[in-house]
């Protein structure tokens, strides 16, 4: 075989191997077109210029204001490995597993989207802030190990389990309009100082006696029992505000 002939198929072989790449690089990687319009206004692209990886990696935070329509698909969001503050309220999107690549990421805002799995966030170590209300989320499992995790607001989902949270240092839980029964896993707590739990299926309060630093209470709306008002007063002579108004205005007796 030739020397010349070699050089060819080495050459040939390079071309396979490092086009993909370098395509992918260079062409346009944002699929969703209410996407790629945010993109551009927050690294102020040209209106008809497409969005690069290398562009995405410039990315540290997202919040599309004014905008028309809805996102649907965070395809290539991936590259945007940089991101620390991601805000997509309002909009369509189901699937989040290109946030699974956003390692700095410390607050993300999905609230009123289409979202059931929180499996891509179960990595997010540097996580701190999470707004997750009105969603389809029934399990918070891959947040058991969110250590860094300070405020989570998931209101009107289907969640009914908090054992995944009950070792998170959290300051701030707000989770109205879920189908909570069980208090027993914020038993101790360390850190919980406001807790909102409107509108679930909350009879026993007991728990709530062992919460050292809590210092607010909402729990209007829950089917209390017999012995909740004893304990309210208790929290109550220790400084705790204790919120239990309902819809109409009034306030449980």
């Amino acid at each position: 075989m030739s020397t010349q002939l070699v050089k060819k198929i080495i050459l040939f072989c390079l071309v396979l191997v490092f086009i993909p790449a370098t395509s992918i690089w260079a062409a346009s990687v944002i699929t969703d077109p209410v996407l790629a319009k945010a993109i551009r206004v927050e690294l102020k692209l040209s209106a008809n210029k497409e969005v690069k990886a290398g562009d995405l990696q410039k990315l540290k935070s997202l919040y599309p204001e004014n905008i028309k329509g809805k996102i649907t698909s965070l395809q290539g969001l991936e590259y945007a490995v940089n991101m620390q503050s991601l805000f997509l309220p309002g909009h369509s999107i189901k699937n989040i597993k290109p946030i699974s690549k956003m390692k700095k990421l410390t607050f993300l805002a999905l609230e009123g989207n289409q979202i059931t799995d929180l499996t891509p966030l179960s990595g997010l170590s540097n996580l701190e802030n999470l707004i997750l209300d009105g969603n389809k989320i029934k399990s918070l499992l891959p947040l058991i190990n969110l250590h860094k995790l300070t405020d989570l607001i998931a209101s009107n989902n289907q969640i009914a389990d908090l054992r995944p949270i009950q070792k998170l240092k959290l300051n701030w839980i707000i989770l109205n309009g879920n189908k909570i029964q069980n208090l027993q896993p914020l038993k101790n707590h360390p850190t919980l100082e406001y807790l909102n739990l409107d509108d679930n299926l909350i009879q026993d309060i007991q728990v709530l006696k062992t919460l050292p630093y809590l210092k607010e209470v909402s729990l209007a709306n829950n089917p209390l029992n017999g012995l909740s008002q004893q304990v309210i007063e208790e929290l109550e002579d220790n400084g705790v505000i204790v919120n239990l108004e309902i819809n109409d205005g009034s306030e449980l007796e």
